[in-house]
């Protein structure tokens, strides 16, 4: 009962944090540069609320996160805006992973806990979960809070959790942090975007044939 009472907390003051603070309606909206002004007015105190907004933006994706890291690479420069964005990511996906270990572990346990499926899964998360979990960084396509919750309710232990996440997210949040830049200055980064979208497609495509590969292999 008291974790349910705790998550209900944490989760109505998150909402209210996204709804009914004049924050909350920035990044509601997606200006990222009237998010980056408002960021910058706290002076030093602008670090915690970036953060503070990466955090909100796990629970509650209004906004896709590239924007947020962009808006603080406009805010702070690049490299700077890339360190409280990946802080920020880091931080949020604990929030995530320890929620979903602190109320929705036991559910899935007494749910799930007796299929072979189940017990295959938390044996492989125990035994290469932070291969699992570094990848999964860095798959684009592939939501963090899904990540994040999937973690948590495995027995992949907290340490590897944040070993692979602290190391995973940091390419990942270094490249949206410069897609984020680019979509601020469209008009001049048109070119490279292209160039970006393109990439990914075959970075996806090769997914894909790596996977369909794998498989006849295993059929054959």
């Amino acid at each position: 009962m008291k974790r349910l009472l705790l998550s209900a907390f944490f989760l109505i003051v998150t909402i209210y944090l996204v709804m009914q603070t004049e924050f909350g309606h920035l990044i509601r909206t997606g200006n990222l540069e009237q998010i980056a002004a408002y960021i910058q007015s706290y002076g030093w105190v602008a670090f915690f609320i970036s953060i503070i907004a990466i955090v909100l933006q796990t629970f509650f994706p209004i906004v896709p996160f590239v924007l947020l890291a962009g808006a603080n690479v406009v805010a702070f420069g690049l490299w700077p805006g890339f360190a409280i964005s990946w802080v920020g990511a880091v931080l949020a996906a604990l929030a995530n992973f320890l929620l979903a270990r602190y109320v929705g572990r036991e559910w899935a346990d007494r749910k799930w806990g007796h299929h072979s499926f189940a017990k295959n899964l938390n044996k492989y998360a125990e035994t290469k979960g932070f291969i699992v979990i570094l990848f999964a960084r860095w798959v684009p396509v592939l939501p963090s809070s899904a990540v994040n919750t999937a973690a948590g309710i495995s027995k992949v232990c907290f340490r590897t959790f944040l070993l692979a996440t602290t190391l995973g997210k940091g390419p990942a949040v270094l490249f949206e942090s410069v897609v984020g830049h680019y979509l601020v200055h469209w008009e001049q980064h048109k070119g490279k975007l292209l160039f970006i979208a393109f990439g990914l497609c075959l970075f996806m495509l090769g997914i894909s044939y790596v996977k369909r590969k794998k498989k006849l292999t295993l059929l054959s």
